[in-house]
């Protein structure tokens, strides 16, 4: 853990906003600015991103948080599906337009309404160290270059047992996706989920999956030859989509469906998850947990 550079001094007039997502780690830190912080709960605004792509157990989620602390929802200018449809093209690894646009901008507007009416905004997360190799280089106190504002990670040194005892102490049930083994619940699907993911929302939640396909064969019909998934996320024996590059060669790639297909082979469709990570992998945007 690195030491932090700084620990501010703050004025009297600071407000600190906290985004949540339906999941664990925002859930767990709104439970705590709340109830242990010792920051009065006027200090306190709280936030929720829209995405127009959560499935309904997450806006329930919102929903049992908001009862803790009132949340203001806020919503894009257009939704995921919206967006795909305007820029042409699924969001991937590489280019995640997807929270630029849905959480990280709408939050940034917010913010910036905040920085008008107090003389501090200190963005506050859930994102902590030992969930991957580049948070256990956050500190506790930074600048965020995203929305541009102090940031505060009162949870960087929390263990996964520590986001499920703050739940459970405060009677504050989970978001339910995990009980069938979610390991992201914001957005559903998101374009990082994987395999053992993908399969479970097929069984469970098939209507998600076919909106999906049909916005795949939306964009095929304009000609733009994109996918939910990379075109080589599968092997290349589930791949059912005749494709040519723009050098001619042609290949078979990888549509919604194909990816369904695969999810259900394999040791991991019938349940052996021994090589899994301890718990859920999260997004590097911080985000989405």
């Amino acid at each position: 853990m690195i030491e932090d550079f700084f620990k501010p001094e703050l004025p009297e007039n600071t407000i600190y906003h906290v985004g949540v997502s339906g999941g664990k780690d925002s859930g767990a830190v709104l439970l705590w600015m709340v109830h242990e912080s010792g920051i009065p709960r006027h200090k306190i605004n709280v936030t929720f991103c829209d995405t127009g792509n959560e499935h309904k157990w997450t806006y329930q989620q919102v929903e049992i948080l908001s009862k803790i602390h009132p949340i203001e929802t806020l919503k894009p200018e257009l939704d995921f599906y919206d967006l795909v449809r305007k820029k042409g093209v699924f969001p991937s690894a590489r280019r995640r337009f997807c929270t630029e646009h849905l959480k990280i901008r709408p939050s940034q507007q917010h913010i910036q309404y905040l920085q008008k009416a107090y003389d501090s905004v200190v963005a506050v997360s859930g994102v902590r160290a030992n969930e991957s190799a580049d948070r256990s280089t956050y500190l506790e106190w930074d600048y965020s270059g995203q929305l541009l504002t102090l940031q505060w990670r009162p949870l960087i040194q929390w263990k996964f047992e520590q986001v499920l005892a703050i739940h459970k102490k405060y009677g504050v049930p989970m978001n339910k996706l995990y009980d069938l083994g979610a390991e992201r619940v914001g957005c559903y699907p998101c374009i990082n989920s994987r395999k053992k993911e993908i399969r479970t929302i097929a069984l469970n939640f098939p209507e998600r999956i076919e909106r999906i396909i049909d916005l795949e064969n939306e964009l095929w019909e304009r000609g733009k030859m994109t996918g939910f998934f990379h075109a080589s996320s599968i092997p290349e024996r589930f791949r059912t989509r005749p494709f040519v590059t723009k050098d001619g060669e042609a290949m078979m790639v990888a549509r919604m469906d194909d990816v369904v297909r695969w999810s259900m082979t394999g040791k991991r469709a019938q349940g052996s998850y021994e090589d899994d990570p301890p718990e859920p992998i999260s997004c590097s945007s911080g985000f989405c947990e």
